[in-house]
């Protein structure tokens, strides 16, 4: 999972840096209680981004239900905390490797593969409020304020067009 910041370039234009930074730790403080919350890892912060993994390194195997449970819950707490800004979030699942990469003085535990990549364009393409997720069926799984629709996508870096789904507050 990735949660990017819409919007964040202006944003960060017109405020102080200790100001955005204030911002960007009460965002990524709730993201990463409720990815904790439910069983995720927050792998790092990127930028104006979380990234999350689920199923790794301890498997879950309702980890696309509790990927897209957190999503939800991440959308509603950026919006009850009253935040000057959306965010988009990228969905996928399949196979990637999960250790550490780096060097001898410096690694980092994460995830990495054509999965986690496609995730990463996902949440590029989702608007504030939208979750697009990779090959997923939501049916069944959304509250009953979410609506869905499936297409196909052509994504940065990619030879082949990707099967998503834009999820979205019916209220949109």
């Amino acid at each position: 999972m990735f949660a990017d910041i819409r919007g964040f370039t202006p944003l960060s234009e017109k405020m102080a840096p200790n100001e955005l930074r204030w911002l960007l730790n009460k965002f990524y403080a709730a993201a990463s209680e409720i990815i904790i919350k439910n069983d995720g890892l927050v792998d790092k912060f990127i930028g104006d981004a979380v990234m999350a993994l689920f199923n790794a390194p301890i498997p879950q195997p309702r980890h696309r239900e509790v990927a897209l449970r957190t999503a939800v819950a991440l959308h509603g707490q950026v919006n009850a905390l009253e935040l000057p800004f959306g965010i988009g979030i990228g969905l996928n699942s399949g196979m990637a490797w999960t250790g550490d990469v780096g060097a001898d003085e410096v690694k980092d535990y994460t995830a990495i593969g054509d999965t986690v990549n496609v995730a990463s364009r996902l949440a590029g393409l989702a608007r504030p409020g939208e979750i697009m997720a990779g090959e997923f069926t939501p049916e069944g799984l959304l509250p009953p304020d979410y609506g869905f629709e499936r297409m196909s996508l052509e994504v940065k870096g990619r030879e082949q067009a990707i099967e998503a789904c834009r999820i979205y507050p019916q209220s949109r």
